[in-house]
């Protein structure tokens, strides 16, 4: 323990123990914690004494880099606040958002930074539900609807068989999509869920679409895993080997499931790996880059976007491990549950 943080823990520590939301203080030159009250340690899932002795930013699955904490500890030090929203793991395995906000702080004539802290996860997946069911009703429900009106212009000629086959295709479309709208919906309702081992899960689910599609190439490859599951995060798995199906010749197209405990990171690792074409990158690219898609511009079915929405309400991630023209990798990583 350094001297500034025995200083620090002594002079002002009592002043921030008890709030209602995260405080970490750390050194304005390096980013080193010096401090953190107890709801930042429920919020990090770390004892103080764990957080000031790891890199803060390990914390983070993908979302801040060591250099820019350090650059915006650095700035909110010289009098620049920063406001930044960032993803934490915490020792259970589950992801969430949380806000940070630092700002210069001066104890007994000794500069630090303080960082304010919020989880704001609830708040993430409402905005990206609003986001993804306006873009649901506003363009996908609009397309199909238009095919259903323009067909029925045709239907004085029932013998023209791609007509009706077009109204066959909307409309299965459109019930598709009232599906993923209930689901979405739903992400929002306080249910309760139910623990599912993911081997029977998956394996039931793959016996199906083996049955309907036995020109593929079908492996399943699953542990006894146990996961909190509910009905969205089985539409969400449905999706992902569905697309592998719909969006590829059958013809010599190979599909493997796979799920395996990872005991390191509390969690459990399922892949959906198949070697058809690989993904078109107007789907890919808000996945990448970690915006909304646009839904004048973007693909006309269901995608991924909106497969991660569910996996993020379950406190997991989806990413694209590989998309070649030799095959694709999906991954989803999610929260081990207790089996008892």
């Amino acid at each position: 323990m350094t001297n500034s943080q025995t200083s620090f823990d002594t002079d002002a520590g009592q002043l921030f123990s008890n709030l209602e939301v995260g405080i970490t203080v750390h050194d304005p030159a390096t980013g080193e914690m010096y401090y953190a009250n107890e709801y930042a340690e429920d919020l990090y899932g770390y004892s103080q004494e764990q957080l000031t002795t790891v890199d803060i930013v390990d914390l983070s699955p993908d979302s801040i880099s060591q250099s820019e904490f350090t650059t915006r500890i650095q700035s909110a030090a010289d009098g620049h606040p920063q406001r930044f929203e960032w993803r934490i793991k915490q020792p259970s395995g589950d992801i969430i958002w949380v806000e940070m906000r630092l700002s210069e702080l001066t104890i007994d004539e000794q500069p630090y930074v303080s960082a304010v802290i919020r989880d704001i996860s609830e708040y993430k997946m409402e905005v990206r539900h609003l986001h993804l069911l306006n873009r649901i009703i506003s363009h996908n429900f609009r397309n199909e609807l238009q095919i259903v009106q323009g067909t029925f212009n045709h239907v004085h000629e029932p013998s023209d068989d791609k007509i009706l086959n077009r109204m066959r295709r909307a409309i299965s479309e459109l019930v598709d999509l009232t599906n993923w709208v209930n689901a979405l919906t739903s992400l929002n309702r306080q249910e309760d869920h139910t623990k599912a081992n993911i081997n029977d899960l998956l394996t039931a689910r793959i016996d199906e679409y083996r049955s309907d599609y036995p020109a593929i190439n079908w492996t399943i490859d699953c542990e006894n895993v146990y996961i909190e599951a509910d009905e969205p995060l089985r539409k969400a798995f449905d999706e992902l080997i569905d697309n592998a199906v719909r969006h590829n010749s059958h013809e010599d197209l190979a599909i493997t499931v796979s799920a395996k405990e990872n005991i390191a990171d509390q969690q459990i690792d399922i892949q959906v790996m198949d070697t058809g074409e690989p993904i078109p990158e107007m789907e890919i690219q808000p996945l990448l880059d970690g915006y909304d898609p646009d839904p004048l511009n973007h693909a006309r079915h269901i995608g991924l976007w909106e497969v991660q929405t569910v996996i993020n309400s379950h406190h997991g991630m989806l990413t694209l491990k590989e998309n070649t023209q030799e095959r694709k990798v999906i991954e989803v990583t999610l929260p081990l549950a207790d089996p008892k």
